[in-house]
């Protein structure tokens, strides 16, 4: 299996990532010398100056190295390059001196690139500089490390469409330019334009610049925001529920159709099914919920109610996994369709997890055309989208997507019941983490702080996170026997 892969392409990659870390943690190295002990800034500084030079030495040395990723190839580097960054990623924190164990640094760091709101560990009392780390973690994760490699380094002579493809969420990487680094370049410019946008909005309001920088990295990733008893007030606000409910819905849109509205396609986003579906589904939930809330007198103000109503229904459906209310009191019937919402998921090729709008449609038109079937069984009825046939190659793709999203789902379960807890912590942590949202009931509770979990269980956790990310099959592929005989593959 290994033999057949390219090591210098590995050393390359892995080298160029361990240089974008290092170069990442330096803005925490600064807030950490203003906010925290001596001892963590100094490890935070010796972290970032030992990842940069075990980052550029492979590259100098291998800087005329070009090469192209085959197939397998680009599955295993994907799932290679996440590992590794996640174990890169908790170093800062293990180091630091505040006591956490490593698995629980694994976690945090796993959690972060995955955009996956949770933690293990009290953020009240987090360092100032780890807590900039873990938001930072946050934003380079959202649209995805290796489509930042891919990005602004293509004189590496990296073939990133391999990776690039396996990386973004979504059925399929559309480019919206000549090359793959170019779709990149344009996804990271406007994702980085958006992330100014709501700094420059947030740090307006009441909030401090470190929470609103933060902030921006949590939310626009859609990895949820990190309030904290100083600035839960402000969240209360209007002002700032506005725009973090803006920024998240733009990441939470297809980023290539961002592109076509820029070359004058105006009715790019309006014209998409995708779209429409997703905002159809978030009006009509929304609404349901602000009815339910009223009738069961939970709310008396009909504003609070519509305002904490759409706060929580994007924070499901987006995957951010943000909480400004305790929606766990809530009636059953908000509450179920709360994690509806969560395991529909955002639409593809944006910065949300978990299934994707238009997988859940096209599911839909399958349902609706067996039963169309069932009447006229001699009839050829197509799946369409917009009026347009979904060709039957990728129908069955989808299709076999979301069998082995609930096949992992249902296996994850029995793993985490061997911690015991109850039914509810369990199933809700799993699906939690799954679809890389970080909400749960039960045990961690709206904040989702999974601590009451075992080492092993935290573990595995964060492991589902990363399988989450990267849409199960970059990741289940490897365990596969044709993927172990790549050079004698038999058909199934």
């Amino acid at each position: 299996m290994f033999k057949n892969l390219k090591k210098k392409a590995i050393i390359k990659i892995v080298g160029a990532l361990t240089l974008i870390e290092g170069i990442a943690l330096l803005p925490c190295v600064a807030i950490s010398t203003v906010y925290d002990n001596s001892y963590t800034v100094y490890s935070l500084l010796a972290i970032s100056l030992i990842f940069i030079s075990l980052g550029y030495v492979p590259l100098k040395l291998l800087r005329k190295y070009k090469f192209r990723l085959k197939a397998h190839e680009g599955f295993f580097l994907s799932t290679l390059c996440w590992v590794y960054c996640s174990f890169l990623g908790a170093l800062p924190f293990f180091f630091s001196g505040s006591g956490y164990t490593f698995i629980e640094c694994i976690f945090e760091a796993s959690a972060g690139f995955t955009t996956t709101g949770c933690s293990v560990v009290d953020l009240e009392v987090m360092a100032k500089g780890l807590i900039l780390w873990r938001s930072i973690l946050n934003w380079l994760g959202g649209m995805g490390i290796l489509v930042l490699l891919v990005s602004i380094l293509p004189a590496l002579g990296i073939g990133g469409q391999r990776i690039a493809q396996i990386e973004t969420a979504g059925p399929a990487l559309e480019k919206v330019g000549g090359r793959i680094s170019s779709t990149g370049q344009f996804l990271y410019i406007t994702y980085s334009v958006f992330t100014l946008c709501e700094f420059i909005l947030l740090a307006a309001g009441p909030l401090s610049a470190f929470d609103a920088i933060v902030n921006t990295f949590s939310s626009i990733s859609t990895g949820g925001l990190l309030v904290t008893a100083e600035n839960a007030a402000a969240f209360d606000t209007v002002y700032i529920r506005a725009v973090v409910i803006v920024f998240t819905l733009l990441s939470s849109m297809n980023y290539t159709l961002y592109y076509y509205m820029i070359n004058g396609r105006k009715k790019a986003l309006t014209g998409n099914a995708e779209v429409r579906g997703f905002w159809l589904i978030i009006v009509v939930a929304t609404i349901l919920i602000t009815l339910n809330l009223i009738h069961e007198d939970i709310y008396t103000n009909a504003f609070s109610a519509l305002k904490d109503a759409i706060s929580q229904v994007i924070s499901f459906i987006s995957t951010s996994g943000y909480y400004v209310c305790d929606y766990t009191k809530w009636p059953t019937f908000s509450t179920m369709l709360l994690f509806i919402l969560l395991l529909i998921g955002g639409c593809s090729m944006s910065t949300s997890g978990s299934l994707k709008v238009i997988r859940v449609m096209v599911l839909i038109k399958l349902v609706l055309r067996g039963i169309f079937k069932q009447i006229h069984p001699r009839s050829v009825k197509a799946v369409k989208i917009s009026g347009k046939a979904i060709p039957a190659e990728r129908v069955g793709e989808i299709t076999a997507h979301i069998l082995l999203y609930f096949m992992v789902l249902f296996f994850s379960f029995l793993v985490v019941s061997l911690d015991d807890l109850d039914m509810t912590t369990t199933i809700t942590s799993v699906i939690g983490s799954f679809t890389n949202t970080g909400i749960a009931l039960g045990g961690p509770g709206p904040m989702g702080n999974y601590a009451v979990f075992s080492q092993f269980t935290m573990l595995y956790l964060s492991f589902l996170m990363i399988v989450g990310r990267l849409e199960m099959f970059a990741v289940i592929i490897l365990f596969s026997k044709s993927f172990r005989r790549i050079n004698s593959v038999e058909p199934i």
